[in-house]
């Protein structure tokens, strides 16, 4: 799913609940500190809300913040695989990974190859110097 179409999936998200708790855009807007427009637009999915807003408005409406993205679709083995593969490591690496995947997922898509990419880079220049 790429930006658009999450964005859109989460201002039809935001519009049912909104509708579910018979508000209106005026009215949530004014819960949250933005003009109805502005909900307007979240909801058309022509802009995406900050993450301070997401959980305003999960608040308002009484909603998880993870009701307003798709399901994902992990699987618990896949989870249980991650878990165990950071058996080893100090909390220290583990922030540090957790930093590494956050800036990754706050980039564009190209700034976001050109990042794994010089990653990948790292990796294979790494092992090449290790080949013993």
């Amino acid at each position: 799913m790429n930006k658009k179409e999450l964005a859109k999936f989460v201002g039809g998200r935001i519009k049912e609940y909104r509708k579910r708790n018979k508000l209106t855009q005026k009215e949530l807007g004014e819960k949250i500190g933005v003009r109805d427009n502005t909900v307007s637009a979240y909801e058309r999915g022509a802009i995406s809300p900050e993450q301070d807003m997401l959980f305003a408005i999960s608040d308002v409406l009484d909603i998880s913040i993870n009701d307003l993205f798709p399901e994902k679709k992990h699987t618990t083995s896949e989870f249980e695989r991650a878990l165990k593969m950071t058996k080893n490591l100090s909390a220290e690496e583990m922030e540090f990974l957790n930093q590494l995947i956050e800036k990754s997922l706050s980039m564009n898509d190209e700034e976001r190859e050109n990042f794994l990419e010089s990653i990948r880079f790292t990796v294979e220049y790494y092992e090449r110097m290790n080949k013993n």
